[in-house]
């Protein structure tokens, strides 16, 4: 098997060169999983160091392979170096999928105007089930969607805001396990979702992983 770190980043991340996003991004998810410091799997044959670096590898092909732009760049290089062959863009049949988050795009997260985000301060002293929600330990996805509604802000304007597609923020509400992020990416989320209902950021992203966390222990590991 050749050694990791010479890998190209299909062969890291363990995926065809035909993948979709969505494998791309599953494939992410377990090889994190996999390498990251609790990981009882590689613990013993890596050190710490060892397993910094793969990690690092990992993300690089992550962040390569599930946008459009540089995936068709770094396929050309593949193609030149003779490793793929004359692909010719054969995504191309499938009409290039759009990658499920577009980081080039959610990089400079906006936030409400200063005069909305005073009225939407003013809206949440005032409702009493918007006060009682924010002192909860967790905070689930419907739990988001009702904050924002009862702000009276749409997943449009916050999607306009912070540039996130709007379906992303939808798995967010509805906390599908399938379309959500990877947690480092999933906090930025969180954090541009909180900003645009000028909420404490910290405290409602802390409030979601504790809700995922917490769904994630109960739910019982399939055979």
């Amino acid at each position: 098997m050749k050694p990791f770190l010479l890998q190209n980043h299909y062969e890291v991340l363990e995926v065809s060169p035909d993948a979709l996003p969505l494998e791309i991004r599953r494939a992410y998810k377990k090889a994190v999983a996999l390498y990251e410091d609790n990981a009882i799997a590689s613990y013993s044959f890596f050190s710490r160091g060892e397993r910094r670096e793969i990690l690092a590898c990992i993300e690089k092909a992550y962040l390569t392979l599930i946008n459009a732009e540089t995936r068709g760049t770094y396929d050309r290089h593949l193609t030149a170096l003779g490793i793929l062959g004359d692909r010719k863009d054969e995504r191309e049949k499938t009409k290039t999928p759009v990658a499920i988050y577009d980081f080039q795009r959610t990089r400079g997260y906006g936030s409400a105007p200063v005069c909305r985000r005073d009225e939407l301060r003013s809206l949440a002293a005032q409702d009493p089930a918007v006060r009682t929600m924010l002192a909860q330990e967790t905070l689930a996805g419907a739990d988001l969607k009702q904050l924002r509604t009862r702000l009276k802000v749409s997943l449009e304007e916050i999607a306009h805001q912070t540039n996130i597609r709007i379906d992303v923020l939808r798995a967010v509400e509805e906390e599908n396990r399938d379309l959500l992020p990877p947690q480092v990416y999933l906090k930025g989320f969180l954090k541009a979702y909180a900003r645009c209902l000028a909420l404490d950021e910290q405290l409602v992203v802390s409030a979601y992983l504790r809700n995922i966390e917490k769904a994630d222990a109960s739910t019982p590991e399939r055979c």
